[in-house]
């Protein structure tokens, strides 16, 4: 009892606040003997108990007693079909290896409490960071049962670790982030996390390379022993930059790197530190504007032989052109590489939520476009784009896509 109960937040305190909360039937006349019946009704069951000048003396033992009898009920009931809430996929929250239920699946814990969901974002430049906030506030106050925030990190691979060790309940990563940490490759050698679920393709990520007017860099084959800005250490930007420069028959060892996310990124271009800075993000992206119109940047095309290789070799890349005006001054289409961005989760999190939020999200696009123009670029049709095949969409999702209509095997 003492373990359990310690659990639960129950002290002698709270077990005295229970005997006295229980209700004691008055007299109806003070004048009336001792002997005269009493009523003790308790709080939860309705049941009476006689009390009598015998055995009026036991009562407070026996009041004792009943307390601790209800306490033990209560406290054990978390420990039944498992606790509550965890990172195991049978949990008993959804998993796909929990056993089916008749219960309601509602988005709560079993304890009663609301299920906490902790977004995992990226640097405040960027637009997961907008995402993620606009989303947990939307969710807070739209879904029963849920309770939503957002938290700034460095980006897809710091959210994959981060959602593989519970610190967080759902991120946004990008496809080549998703892949690595599914098998366990790269940043995540020797950890695949196979219990990562996918929400869905959201919209696309654009590789956007940025060179300074004036280096002299005509293509990205030009930069080998330049300084480069490659993202920040773990990001997808820092991913998506290795395969650039592979792509080029390059990498980190011919060229000067200078990590950082997208605000150092532009103040190192701004001071002439760096020759080169990649960013990948949706389009447009604050950092990215920032950088043409106050860092003396300039978009550059990948070569056609580089899109081919990434495209070829990696699977979640996809050729794609960044129309001529999305950025002020931008007079040209840039083409460049394509990358999914998914909102992913763990295995364990209840089918109920992922099925709300899956559904919040796709119903309310418009709303949401209100809060950011980024939305406009999220297409229900194509939740599966540039998701790795061997990654599972979570039940939840699958359900929601399935009413709508737009599900696939």
């Amino acid at each position: 009892m003492s373990v359990q109960c310690a659990r639960e937040g129950i002290s002698s305190n709270s077990m005295k606040g229970f005997v006295g909360n229980m209700g004691i039937a008055k007299k109806e006349d003070k004048e009336k003997k001792e002997d005269q019946e009493r009523y003790i009704k308790t709080k939860g069951g309705g049941h009476m108990l006689l009390i009598t000048k015998n055995n009026r003396r036991f009562f407070p033992l026996f009041v004792g007693l009943l307390g601790i009898v209800v306490l033990l009920a209560a406290c054990g009931e978390g420990d039944v079909n498992g606790s509550p809430g965890g990172n195991s996929a049978d949990a008993g929250n959804g998993g796909e290896d929990a056993p089916a239920s008749d219960t309601d699946n509602s988005a709560v814990h079993a304890d009663g409490n609301d299920y906490t969901i902790r977004f995992g974002t990226a640097t405040e430049t960027g637009l997961y960071y907008p995402i993620g906030a606009i989303l947990a506030e939307k969710w807070s106050a739209e879904l029963e049962g849920v309770t939503a925030s957002s938290q700034a990190t460095n980006g897809s691979v710091q959210n994959m670790n981060l959602l593989a060790q519970g610190e967080i309940e759902i991120a946004l990563a990008m496809g080549n982030a998703l892949l690595e940490a599914f098998n366990g490759e790269g940043g995540f050698e020797g950890n695949p996390y196979e219990d990562v679920r996918v929400i869905g393709h959201m919209y696309p990520n654009y590789a956007q390379v940025v060179v300074r007017d004036g280096s002299g860099i005509e293509s990205l084959g030009d930069i080998e022993g330049r300084d480069i800005a490659p993202g920040a250490t773990g990001s997808g930007t820092d991913l998506t930059t290795q395969d650039i420069l592979e792509a080029y028959g390059l990498s980190y060892d011919d060229v000067e790197t200078h990590f950082g996310g997208f605000p150092e990124a532009t103040d190192m271009m701004r001071n002439n530190q760096v020759d080169m800075a990649q960013i990948v993000v949706g389009i447009p992206g604050a950092a990215i504007s920032e950088m043409l119109s106050t860092a003396n940047g300039v978009l550059t095309s990948l070569d056609p032989e580089a899109l081919d290789y990434m495209t070829d070799k990696w699977g979640y890349y996809f050729e794609s052109v960044i129309p001529a005006g999305t950025y002020e001054g931008q007079e040209e289409d840039v083409t460049t590489a394509a990358i999914a961005n998914a909102l992913v989760v763990d295995a364990s999190m209840p089918e109920e939520v992922a099925y709300e939020i899956t559904k919040y999200i796709w119903e309310n696009v418009d709303e949401l476009t209100n809060a950011h123009e980024i939305f406009q670029q999220w297409e229900l049709e194509k939740h599966k784009e540039g998701i790795p095949s061997e990654i599972q969409f979570h039940d939840g999702a699958v359900r929601y896509y399935k009413e709508a209509g737009v599900w696939e095997e």
